[in-house]
């Protein structure tokens, strides 16, 4: 290759780099290596079924095992189409029993959300993947999930 098409080589691949960072951008041009994913804000109400230990400052009788049976009951009951908030005001283990609203990775918070890297990443992982008016299960997972299953509506 000559220097001319050295030069225009070098060119087109600085051109195509470039359009290929900017689709990683933000508005200021900083390039984001954990570019927002879709959706970017979310609302959920959830029923944490925890088990005896697993939810810090509540005392819950129930084994991992009744945890688990009675969380696949109640996930079945929502799909189903039983009152989400008769189930959270039955079954719930969380002190909580509010809407939570969260911003997905790299998204700007908007008043009265959550990060959603401060949320438990097995709870983000399915409510971030559930459509508006669905029902998901976030199953135990002792690092990734820790406080026990999370049957999740998304409301928005």
């Amino acid at each position: 290759m000559n220097g001319f098409g050295t030069r225009t080589a070098a060119l087109f691949a600085t051109i195509v780099l470039g359009l290929f960072l900017a689709a990683g951008c933000g508005e200021d041009g900083v390039v984001n290596p954990t570019a927002p994913q879709d959706p970017q804000h979310i609302a959920v109400r959830s029923v944490l079924v925890g088990f005896n230990g697993s939810v810090p400052g509540v005392i819950i009788a129930r084994s991992k095992a009744a945890a688990e049976a009675l969380a696949l009951d109640i996930y079945a009951q929502a799909r189903n189409g039983a009152d989400f908030g008769v189930l959270i005001e039955t079954y719930s283990d969380t002190p909580s029993r509010d809407t939570v609203h969260a911003a997905n990775y790299g998204v700007m918070l908007e008043a009265g959300e959550y990060q959603r890297n401060t949320l438990p990443q097995g709870f983000g992982d399915v409510a971030f993947a559930l459509v508006p008016d669905s029902i998901g299960l976030a199953n135990y997972d002792s690092t990734a999930n820790p406080y026990g299953w999370y049957v999740i509506s998304r409301i928005e």
